[in-house]
This record gives structure tokens, C-alpha cells and sequence, in this order.
């Protein structure tokens, strides 16, 4: 039997009906090969689809079509945020930090607003911690909706750079940086792979490196690890002492396996860098409850107290939980 161990989800899906069908109509079109050959398998079958099936629902139908028919289906995945709250008691997890993404520039299609969000922190502040979506293409516009986004109760900030196809040094990411300091708001990035139409180099953790030279000050989250770039990944971690890194919609119990890629991570995590590994689920796409995903860190061949600070205690701190 895992140990009784206090939770904090950094990269939390919702289910709620309204958030369920938002990740899949206004999933960017060069986004679409994710229902078909990776989330999709996992999913599809809960609409009672094929991945195929859902991929060409995608493709094919505009957003109102694409709403009409995805909404009966998406009930058996779906639930109130109460009855959410209720499982991630019962899972030991005691905060879960919920997330937007604002992509409308380069993908044309507008999703649910950041006061969705807002609107459940400020109902269940007890629970939730909000990320707000920000585009940083639409320039002071996406500054503005950083400071909108603290006013009405939002704490942090997420941007997947891969879909702007601008690396985390660009100029034009800049002005939300300096919001961000000045509200000290954590600033999530996604780092990794990626199974779009679109360029994955501009992801590279060596782009941090520059931004944390500039900003020394700005909290940044690299998001899904930086894999496959673990070994610069850590480097600048290890450099950067405002750089965090999480590894969300990956399997922990890979991470030791030989050629996986991940081991400098159990290396470095379990010594100069535990205190800035962060746990986040994404546990919507993944298959597994979120104490399930919690387990397999448990599993992890860490020191017992870093297991709670991977799953707990890191996060604490980034985002200053239990220190009113």
C-alpha cells in the first residue's frame, strides 16, 4: 500500500462538459493529428468513436457542427465541479492548478475566456489555483489580459510556444514577461515534443536560458520536462534557480528505464534540482486517475522526502500555498 502523501496537481484538467468539449472544438486545426494518433485512442472510445471517427469530426465540421454532435458524446467523460472536488479528496490532493490556453492568433478559433476559469477559483479557492491563456501575438492587447487576468483572481500564466512559432526568447513574448514579474505571476511554458503540423525546435530549454538572463526574476515552468532535451533541460535548471520544470501527459514509471531519455531527471531531481521538479497530471488524456499518476512517482527511485516534494511541496512554494 502507497504512503498517505498531501498532492498538489500543477497542470490539472477540469472535466466539466463546458471544458471537455472547448479542448476538442477549439483544439487548433494544426492540432488535429493529436485526436487521431495520440490523445485520441485514449478518448475517442469514451465518446463511443473511433480515434479515426473523431479526427474527421475535427477535420471536416466548423465549430457549431462539431458542438451539436460532440455534445451528447461527452457526457460519460464529464462531471460537476463538485463531484470533482469530491474525487480529488479522496485522492489526497489538496490543490489542483487549472488551466486556459489562448491560441486564437495562429489558430483562428476562439475557446472558452479566462473568467471561465476565474469564475471557478473564485468559487472554490479552497481548491483551484487559475492559469490564464494569454496570445502573446496580439501585443499590448495580451499584456492588458495579463493584468485583467490577476484582477479577477487568476495567478499565473500559459503560452505553448510551438503554436505561435516563436521560441520563449522572442521579442514579442517580452511584454508579458514584464507583467508577470510585477505580479508575480509563474509563467507556464509547453516544452516538449510536439505532434502538430508545426515546428518543434522553437521549444528547445536552451531558449529559457536566454529568457532567465533577462528576467531573473519572472517564475517559469517548463512544462512536459523538456523531453526529449532532458540533458539541456537540466543544464538550464540547474543554471537558473526561477526555472521549474513539471512532467505532465508522461508515464512516470518510464522515467527509469534505460535509453527512456529521462534519466538525468531521476539524477538531478533526486539532488540539485529536487526542489523544482513539479507534479502535473494532464490526467484527462492520460488514462490514469491522478493518484494513480502520484503512485508511479511514488514508485520513483528518490529519497522519501522528495517524493513529497515533486508531489507536493515544490509547488507549494511556486505558487505560495498555505503561507497566508
Amino acid at each position: 500500500m502507497k504512503p498517505e502523501v498531501k498532492i498538489i496537481d500543477t497542470l490539472c484538467y477540469i472535466p466539466t462538459e463546458e471544458v471537455i468539449l472547448d479542448l476538442i472544438v477549439s483544439l487548433p486545426p494544426q492540432m488535429a493529428p493529436y485526436l487521431r494518433d495520440v490523445f485520441g485512442p485514449r478518448i475517442a472510445p469514451l465518446f463511443g468513436m473511433e480515434a479515426e471517427e473523431l479526427y474527421q469530426i475535427k477535420t471536416t465540421l466548423g465549430q457549431a457542427e462539431m458542438r451539436k454532435k460532440l455534445a451528447p458524446r461527452i457526457k460519460p467523460l464529464a462531471m460537476p465541479v463538485e463531484r470533482f472536488i469530491e474525487q480529488l479528496d479522496m485522492m489526497g490532493v489538496e490543490k489542483a492548478i487549472i488551466f486556459n490556453l489562448d491560441e486564437e492568433t495562429p489558430s483562428g478559433l476562439k475557446g472558452l475566456p479566462n473568467d471561465y476559469y476565474a469564475d471557478l477559483v473564485n468559487r472554490y479557492p479552497e481548491k483551484f489555483i487559475g492559469i490564464a491563456g494569454i496570445d502573446p501575438l496580439k501585443g499590448m492587447d495580451a499584456v492588458r489580459e495579463v493584468r485583467r487576468c490577476y484582477d479577477i483572481g487568476l495567478r499565473g500564466v500559459a503560452m505553448r510556444p510551438f503554436m505561435f512559432g516563436i521560441p520563449p526568447s522572442h521579442r514579442k513574448m517580452y511584454p508579458v514577461y514584464t507583467a508577470c514579474v510585477e505580479l508575480d505571476m509563474p509563467i507556464w511554458f509547453h516544452l516538449s515534443v510536439n505532434y502538430s503540423s508545426l515546428n518543434m525546435e522553437v521549444e528547445r530549454p536552451i531558449y529559457l536560458d536566454i529568457v532567465a538572463q533577462d528576467f531573473p526574476e519572472l517564475k517559469m515552468i517548463a512544462g512536459h520536462g523538456g523531453w526529449p532535451w532532458i540533458s539541456e533541460m537540466v543544464a538550464v535548471a540547474w543554471r537558473n534557480p526561477n526555472i521549474y520544470m513539471d512532467f505532465a501527459s508522461y508515464m512516470p514509471k518510464y522515467f527509469p528505464r534505460p535509453g527512456s531519455g529521462w534519466e538525468p531527471l531521476i539524477h538531478y531531481g533526486n539532488s540539485v534540482l529536487q526542489d523544482r521538479i513539479l507534479f502535473g497530471s494532464t490526467w484527462l488524456f492520460m488514462g490514469l486517475s491522478i493518484r494513480e499518476l502520484a503512485d508511479q512517482v511514488l514508485d520513483l527511485p528518490l529519497k522519501p522526502a522528495v517524493h513529497q516534494k515533486w508531489l507536493y511541496s515544490n509547488a507549494a512554494a511556486l505558487f505560495n500555498i498555505g503561507q497566508d
